[in-house]
């Protein structure tokens, strides 16, 4: 499909997106990967991964791309296959942030003088710091809705508040999810670097560690946040909840006596007292207010009301 090369001194970069058959046969025909590599590129793999074959380098990542609206988020995947002076990577599907690169690396000349290098340790270190790097603009804009909810979880109670909640914590979740495997692979690239590359490029490989862990202690701070906000929302509901259901008790409990008495004098019966005086209906309309506010007295000073 889409197919970019970049190229600066004795380092290139490749970059194909949604690769097709012809993209394939191209990358088997012009490197000599392993046959395994070339069976791994042919569809998306769900699982982070590293490869040492010696003369070169297999590495899959999955990076989170959250969305801002409120749809499903995706794991992006990047597969690098790296050698000594090439660089070639793969994706399933559009990752902006990716394209972005490439096409700041193809026009910023401090960028470009920045990755250039008698090989590629540089620019796959650059390329991998540049994604996960990103990535915190996914917490910042998590962290924005985080503090959106708080401001907002006091004034109002309701579905509403669930489902901006949930959002929010899918988010974080998809995010912990996608994050947490590539930690495994971060952790082997300075051993694999230094042994591929020199020495210098282990200590470049090392950071990437440090954004990771970055990155992880930021979005447990998230979930820790959105959970304790969820519970209090939870509790909130549930007190306003627990007052309409006690408000409407009181108010049965006072009804039943007086419509009991009102079903009482509205019998049919040759003989009843209160019935047939002038003032009856006044002495009943009266007994039956006593009760009820005598009830309401009994309910306050209980402090049920």
């Amino acid at each position: 499909m889409k197919k970019e090369i970049f190229q600066e001194n004795n380092v290139k970069w490749i970059h194909i997106n949604k690769p097709s058959k012809a993209d394939l046969q191209f990358v088997k025909s012009a490197f000599a990967f392993h046959p395994l590599v070339i069976e791994s590129v042919t569809t998306p793999t769900l699982h982070p991964a590293v490869e040492d074959y010696s003369d070169h380098l297999f590495l899959i990542l999955h990076f989170p791309v959250i969305y801002r609206e409120k749809i499903a988020n995706i794991a992006a995947e990047v597969d690098f296959l790296v050698t000594k002076d090439v660089i070639l990577t793969l994706t399933y599907q559009t990752y902006d942030r990716l394209e972005e690169l490439f096409d700041k690396l193809s026009s910023d000349p401090e960028l470009k003088a920045r990755f250039s290098d008698h090989h590629t340790g540089p620019l796959l270190y650059g390329i991998i710091d540049w994604l996960t790097g990103s990535l915190i603009h996914d917490l910042d804009f998590i962290e924005t809705e985080i503090t959106r909810i708080e401001d907002q979880i006091f004034m109002k109670q309701g579905p509403e508040m669930v489902e901006e909640i949930s959002h929010t914590r899918r988010d974080i979740l998809d995010f912990r999810r996608i994050l947490a495997p590539m930690q495994s692979v971060l952790r082997l690239l300075p051993a694999i670097s230094e042994k591929f590359y020199d020495k210098e490029m282990s200590h470049y490989f090392t950071d990437l560690l440090t954004v990771e862990s970055k990155l992880r202690h930021m979005i447990e701070n998230h979930k820790e946040t959105i959970e304790a906000l969820h519970a209090t929302h939870e509790s909130l509901l549930s007190n306003r909840i627990s007052g309409i259901i006690t408000l409407l008790t009181i108010f049965s409990v006072v009804i039943m006596p007086l419509n009991l008495i009102a079903s009482i004098w509205g019998m049919n019966h040759q003989y009843l007292p209160l019935r047939d005086g002038p003032n009856d209906f006044w002495i009943v309309i009266a007994s039956m207010s006593a009760l009820f506010f005598a009830l309401l007295g009994f309910f306050r000073y209980k402090r049920w009301l």
